[in-house]
């Protein structure tokens, strides 16, 4: 299950409902996976292109959101994304980009590109909240 962060307050995350709550709902050898603050932001981003933007896309053009992915990855990564070597037996391999262990300066940037190229291919994007869009310096 997972509970939202309502804010990160000296470096210690605030949810939704009380941690006595969360706790309570542990299951013998349960674990709370924590994020601190840029790994949850990109988290964050992550899930917006792959849940909102991609899927908007494709809902909107009948095409996959695999499809998608490839195309935006193809005219927005601009070298903000990391290659994956794909290994499909042990001769034949390729490459790949993705946001996986990418930072939230690259995904932030990689978010203004789509937003940008959305404008200018006229797709239906709805851009993330402004938090999403945010640079860390």
């Amino acid at each position: 299950m997972i509970h939202r962060v309502v804010s990160i307050t000296d470096g210690s995350p605030t949810f939704e409902k009380p941690l006595s709550d969360i706790l309570s709902t542990l299951k013998p050898g349960g674990a709370i996976q924590t994020l601190d603050p840029n790994e949850y932001v990109t988290s964050r981003q992550r899930r917006w292109y792959k849940g909102i933007c991609l899927k908007g896309l494709s809902d909107w053009s009948g095409d996959t959101p695999s499809e998608w992915d490839m195309r935006v990855k193809a005219v927005c990564a601009d070298g903000l994304l990391k290659t994956e070597k794909i290994y499909i037996n042990s001769v034949n391999t390729f490459n790949r980009l993705t946001t996986k262990g990418v930072g939230k300066r690259n995904m932030t940037q990689f978010i203004e590109q789509i937003l940008s190229k959305a404008i200018e291919m006229d797709w239906p994007v709805v851009s993330p909240d402004s938090e999403l869009r945010k640079e860390s310096r």
